[in-house]
């Protein structure tokens, strides 16, 4: 498999193009999908495979938060790092099911959605190519789910 193309990539512009993509699928759930972002956020990445990582985990909180819940993502500069934070007011997940994410073909019981479970696989493989990490906890402002991914120090 050939190393994808790598050149400096505003990670917010690819975040705010991609949420604003999927923002009629979280109107149809009566949700409410909201976007901050600072200024600019670049880091060396591949556009194409960065908007599949950003999709995927904002679709994910669409898909499986309830109707009118809020879906915030953020883009931000933290102390050398850029931060992309997805977080929801859904139910969340336990420890157990965190931890099991990204496995392939891993689903959370009691999900009415379809799927195959490999969204998060590709998320991490993503996430991997371009050396960034990856934390899954709990929204303390939305309640539900927050998964944040960080990009090394530049």
């Amino acid at each position: 498999l050939e190393a994808p193309v790598m050149a400096a990539v505003d990670l917010r512009a690819v975040a705010q193009q991609v949420v604003a993509e999927l923002a009629p699928k979280a109107i149809g759930k009566q949700q409410t999908l909201e976007f901050e972002g600072d200024a600019s956020c670049p880091i060396p990445g591949n556009a194409t495979l960065l908007a599949v990582l950003v999709r995927n985990l904002v679709d994910n909180a669409v898909r499986y938060s309830p109707p009118s819940a809020r879906i915030k993502v953020a883009v931000q500069l933290q102390g050398g790092h850029v931060a992309l934070i997805v977080e929801d007011s859904g139910p969340g997940l336990d420890d157990a099911d965190s931890m099991r994410l990204g496995e392939r073909f891993f689903r959370v019981t009691g999900s009415l959605e379809s799927g195959s479970g490999l969204g998060w696989s590709i998320v991490r493989r993503i996430a991997a190519v371009h050396r960034l990490d990856i934390a899954v906890g709990h929204s303390s402002e939305l309640g539900g789910l927050a998964v944040r991914v960080i990009s090394n120090k530049k």
